[in-house]
């Protein structure tokens, strides 16, 4: 049933993309760039206590509750439960922006507990993004590769209003942010792929669809 209900409300981000979704004619060298590249920034990602990643925070929240009784967190964590049943009961009814709102209540939920348990979680995240751009950077060097050049763009302005909510004391969404642009490094092939990609939705949806 959670499976089920995973896959359903996360196919709502992509339907609302898939349109624009056309083939880019990206060159074989700056696919095989692009593979190395995203292995650069799982690698960065990568770190023994989980990842500086959406799969390694949440890990490293049950891997910690499992040990550590933290109200607050738990607290968090059955508000996201809350919310992700809030939305299939939306999408179940039809209500796509519900059910869309709902899921990206669920997921800030989410991160919350992340922060409550992490409270360095942005700034570790931010770093870490920071980092794998300065090592792919060094490995293209002067390669021709406009579209991945154009992703990291978009990336390094990810991680500014990163830091921008993150000033503003607003750490969920600073922590959303920079999750988000490790995201679409870590799926740095398939968005270079397709010229009308949308990096952040798409993004988004994948680390909606996580299991919590």
């Amino acid at each position: 049933m959670l499976k089920r209900m995973t896959i359903a409300l996360a196919a709502l981000t992509f339907a609302a993309t898939a349109c624009s979704q056309d083939p880019t004619g990206a060159s074989s060298n700056e696919l095989v760039l692009a593979q190395n590249a995203q292995v650069i920034a799982d690698n960065v990602a990568a770190t023994a206590g989980g990842g500086t990643n959406c799969d390694g925070w949440i890990r490293r929240v049950f891997d910690t509750l499992r040990t550590t009784d933290d109200p607050v967190a738990r607290a968090y964590l059955d508000s996201a439960r809350a919310s992700r049943d809030s939305a299939w009961a939306a999408f179940q009814r039809g209500d796509t922006a519900t059910a869309r709102a709902d899921r990206r209540a669920a997921f800030r939920y989410v991160l919350s507990a992340v922060i409550e348990l992490f409270p360095n979680a942005p700034e570790r995240t931010g770093l870490a993004v920071d980092n794998a751009i300065d090592r792919i950077e060094k490995f293209l060097g002067g390669r021709d590769a406009p579209r991945i050049r154009a992703i990291l763009a978009h990336v390094k302005d990810l991680r500014v209003q990163a830091d921008q909510a993150f000033v503003g004391a607003d750490k969920v969404t600073a922590l959303a942010l920079n999750l988000r642009a490790m995201q679409i490094l870590h799926r740095l092939v398939e968005h270079i792929r397709y010229a009308q990609h949308d990096h952040d939705a798409t993004a988004d949806g994948e680390m909606e669809a996580v299991s919590y």
